[in-house]
């Protein structure tokens, strides 16, 4: 029980610095190596949770704070996601999770959601794969064209 308070807390702290962080102008104050490791434990141990919702509240937390904090290493989210976009029973954390994997801009998830796109069973998690996989390739190529006129 103390453990999924903790959790729990972990994940409200980390909720309110992100929702602080996009309602101020201001630069987000930078996170302490104990709450990245706090926030990192309860990412991995949440994406894993059999509930629903607390996978869904951890994908829609990991997409938060990848927007707020850019600049930090959230890869340890990355297989946990392919995960749930692989085989989770709900079309809608599916979505979610590719949702959140394309704000990765890693190969490993253009892959994965590239993929599913052709392989998923669900018509709408397939059509929505498939959106996002040609929105990376666009922007692949526009930023291919940006890199070939400064040379």
């Amino acid at each position: 029980m103390k453990t999924a308070v903790a959790i729990c807390l972990a994940l409200v702290f980390a909720c309110a610095t992100a929702f602080a962080a996009a309602e101020s102008p201001e630069p987000p104050k930078q996170l302490s190596e104990k709450q990245l490791a706090t926030i990192r434990v309860s990412i991995e141990k949440n994406l894993q949770d059999p509930s629903a919702e607390i996978r869904c509240s951890t994908v829609q937390l990991v997409l938060e704070l990848k927007e707020t904090y850019p600049d930090l290493d959230f890869d340890y989210a990355l297989i946990p996601l392919i995960g749930i976009l692989k085989s989770d029973e709900c079309a809608e954390m599916r979505i979610l999770a590719a949702r959140t994997l394309y704000d990765f801009d890693s190969e490993l998830a253009h892959f994965a959601v590239s993929r599913r796109a052709l392989y998923d069973s669900n018509e709408r998690v397939a059509r929505h794969c498939g959106n996002l996989a040609r929105s990376w390739e666009q922007r692949d190529a526009a930023m291919g064209e940006a890199t070939a006129s400064l040379e």
